[in-house]
């Protein structure tokens, strides 16, 4: 029995290992993808920060505080554009990300701007296009495995933006590693789901095509 049990104990162990190694793996890769001009040093003028929700009581969360670290650490003083609308009764994603910057991490509030409206990643890439016009570097701040699908949603809008794309302060290894898990999983799971969905729609336009029943 004790033989068994430090069995059970090693592979447990493991495959922790084994999992760590992978979201770190995903995430390492992640941050060095995306970049259609190449991965070219050098600070960004302008830093979007993707939006995602604050706590229940309208405070800072976890993953807003690392996305903006993430934008805070990127080298220069690039204008730091935080994208994130309000639900009812509640602050705005942005307007919470920006404080946060503002008043704990002190960054100069004449470097901040808000986007309030955007309620999905696209949106975050959409609604702040024009920030993005007039600078000659740019850079999207998130975990490195979202910031990758917001870059690839840039190359889809705007080519011309998308070649201007540098990185951000993403990838720092060990760093954050449950919500590295997270956001691995949650692209992991999303990418899944859009693939049945696709598979669906193509299977649905045959059977319309042959004259099957569609519904």
């Amino acid at each position: 029995m004790p033989a068994q049990r430090g069995s059970r104990v090693g592979w447990g162990l493991g495959l922790l290992v084994a999992g760590w190694a992978s979201v770190e793996a995903v995430h390492a890769v992640a941050a060095r993808r995306g970049f259609p001009a190449g991965r070219r040093p050098g600070p960004p003028d302008v830093v979007v920060v993707l939006g995602c929700p604050p706590r229940p009581d309208g405070s800072l969360s976890g993953m807003q505080r690392w996305r903006t670290e993430i934008a805070v650490r990127t080298p220069g003083e690039p204008v730091l554009v935080f994208s994130g609308f309000a639900r009812p009764g509640a602050p705005s994603e942005a307007a919470v990300m920006a404080a946060h910057a503002r008043d704990v991490l002190r960054v100069d509030p004449r470097r901040v701007r808000t986007e309030e409206t955007a309620t999905t990643t696209w949106e975050n890439v959409t609604r702040t296009l024009g920030d993005l016009e007039g600078a000659r570097a740019v850079a999207l701040a998130s975990s490195p495995v979202h910031a990758l699908r917001a870059r690839r949603y840039l190359a889809r809008l705007r080519p011309d933006l998308a070649d201007r794309l540098v990185p951000a302060a993403d990838y720092r290894f060990g760093e954050r590693w449950r919500w590295k898990a997270a956001t691995a999983g949650y692209d992991l799971v999303r990418s899944i789901g859009l693939r049945v969905v696709k598979t669906s729609d193509v299977r649905g336009a045959h059977r319309g095509s042959t004259g099957e029943d569609t519904t």
